[in-house]
């Protein structure tokens, strides 16, 4: 089974990544983007019951004091339920907010850290289970922006297209 776990900013804590690259848009005089948020995405692929991926998020991967989890369940191509959810806020309390994403994945073939060190730190836990783990990025901006603005930011600030894909949502 295919989940996708994507981690949160507590509410009452700073979002730095995001409050970094907002900085960096402003340096670049890019308008109408107020705000951005920054969370880091895992997609685990392999023999893995939900339990076992919450086990991943709640252990390996959050900060407990500062984060929070949300986890999808996934087809091939899509992941869109949302099957648990570690903290209060919905994400669709983001449903009234003008915002943008941009996702930020590797490219195939590219040598990912991260999710060698989570397959690792997976091991590490007694789940000696072959998984795969893919890492990304994703970035909402908040704010009226235009599709090439979105793009410009994107190959800009968020992407280096020689190793990594994005997608804007």
């Amino acid at each position: 089974m295919m989940f996708e776990i994507e981690i949160f900013t507590k509410k009452g804590f700073k979002n730095l990544r995001g409050e970094h690259i907002l900085s960096d848009i402003c340096g670049l005089s890019i308008e109408n983007i107020t705000r951005v948020e920054y969370s880091p995405l895992y997609v685990v692929d392999g023999d893995m019951s939900f339990s076992e991926t919450e086990m991943i998020a709640s252990e390996v991967l959050i900060d407990k004091i500062t984060e929070s989890y949300v986890i999808r369940q996934c087809d091939t191509e899509c992941c869109s339920r949302v099957i648990s959810e570690s903290f209060d806020v919905k994400e669709t309390d983001r449903l009234n907010l003008d915002f943008s994403v941009i996702e930020v994945w590797y490219k195939k073939g590219v040598t990912d850290t991260v999710s060698e060190s989570v397959v690792k730190a997976v091991k590490d836990l007694g789940l000696i289970k072959e998984i795969k783990v893919k890492n990304g990025h994703k970035y909402y901006l908040y704010g009226e922006i235009l599709q090439v603005t979105l793009n410009n930011v994107a190959t800009r600030l968020l992407a280096n297209t020689l190793i990594q894909e994005y997608k804007i949502h």
